[in-house]
């Protein structure tokens, strides 16, 4: 239980890390479009997507990959409060307000294909790694 916990602690640890770097090194574009959370929040889609697919029975990833990896790193680079907080900054300024839209509904659609793709490619990983092991 502790030897859990301490995975996920250090997989949030470094997601965070990684989505504080980008806040800093990423602007958001023009209209307040929050580019930053927008790229942490895909880029964890995607690759929550891969990892699911590695993670199930018999899959690449164990237990505790899963729980560093998924829980941990990808848990602490998405951001669901900051998503819902920049969209409701945004609508708060009548000038960022298509912004806002924009960034919710192309959030939430690209979001879902990249789990979407993110699975098609860890199912393909996994085929390519089991076919390697079966050699």
């Amino acid at each position: 239980m502790l030897k859990e916990g301490i995975l996920v602690f250090i997989g949030g640890g470094i997601g965070a890390g990684v989505r504080e770097l980008l806040m800093l090194v990423v602007a958001n574009l023009p209209g307040g479009f929050p580019t930053p959370i927008f790229i942490a929040n895909m880029t964890a889609a995607l690759l929550i997507g891969v990892m699911s697919a590695l993670t199930i029975p018999g899959g690449v990833i164990g237990s505790g990959g899963k729980l560093l990896l998924m829980t941990g790193i990808m848990g602490g680079l998405s951001t669901f409060s900051s998503f819902v907080w920049a969209t409701d900054q945004m609508l708060a300024n009548p000038a960022e307000q298509a912004s806002a839209i924009v960034y919710l509904v192309l959030s939430m659609a690209a979001g879902f294909l990249l789990v979407e793709s993110g699975l098609y490619l860890g199912g393909r990983l996994r085929w390519i790694v089991s076919s390697r092991d079966s050699s």
